[in-house]
């Protein structure tokens, strides 16, 4: 089993996963909402395929192509130019879209006719990816992909085929996935991956406090400590040295 460390990039982060994410696995990001884990995923794809040529894909299941290629620009990311160079795709999964008409429509070639929840998405993602020679991948959230359906058994074998069918790529791939009522609050698939990074957007006194936990990480040695984090001009900068106290 290949075991090689990939670096995320992000200042601070390697240090408290002993040295980055386990290559070609799938590793939960969890946080309410505003804690980072929109900007922590596109700066794990743009550090990869700026500093270490490595193609990258983003799944979006909420927030338009335009919106997330607009967001970043206030970290001097553009994503456009990533796009332009075969670096980097930004892959339209949403479950609705605006017709020409104005009206909400539901994107049924991905969301209907399934045996197995996920399946057409799932297979949309290993075309895209074999078609760039894909490295790292993010999506953009698991959340709004399990809500799409009812039944709990079937959306726990459509999240266990999406992460067996990532797991057989070669991306090493981080799935955002919401919290609600608090980040401790876990979801199923907490159980079915490898990995599970938790962000924390708290209130202390008058202000609030940003901090990221590696919760679980097998077969690796990580930090088990609360850290402070923060968002800096530049993106995420994570300060292992720091215990966060929330």
């Amino acid at each position: 089993m290949d075991r090689k460390l990939v670096k995320t990039g992000i200042p601070g982060l390697d240090e408290i996963l002993a040295g980055g994410l386990p290559r070609r696995r799938c590793i939960l990001l969890h946080g309410g909402p505003g804690s980072g884990k929109t900007t922590l995923a596109i700066q794990f794809l743009y550090t990869g395929a700026v500093e270490f040529d490595e193609p990258g894909i983003f799944v979006t299941l909420s927030e338009s192509p335009e919106e997330i290629r607009q967001n970043m620009i206030v970290f001097g990311w553009d994503l456009a130019k990533l796009e332009e160079q075969k670096k980097l795709m930004i892959l339209d999964a949403r479950p609705v879209t605006l017709t020409e008409e104005g009206y909400i429509s539901p994107t049924e070639a991905l969301f209907k006719g399934e045996v197995i929840p996920f399946s057409h998405v799932t297979r949309l993602i290993r075309e895209k990816i074999a078609d760039m020679e894909a490295r790292r991948l993010a999506l953009d959230s698991v959340t709004v992909l399990t809500t799409q359906y009812e039944n709990p058994f079937y959306v726990r074998q459509g999240m266990l085929g999406l992460i067996q069918a990532l797991t057989l790529t070669n991306c090493t791939s981080v799935l955002l996935s919401e919290a609600f009522g608090g980040a401790e609050n876990s979801q199923i698939e907490w159980v079915i991956v490898p990995g599970v990074v938790v962000l924390y957007y708290t209130r202390k006194g008058e202000v609030m406090v940003r901090a990221i936990q590696v919760l679980k990480m097998r077969g690796l040695k990580h930090s088990e400590e609360i850290h402070h984090m923060e968002i800096t001009s530049n993106g995420i900068v994570v300060h292992p040295e720091e215990r966060a106290e929330i």
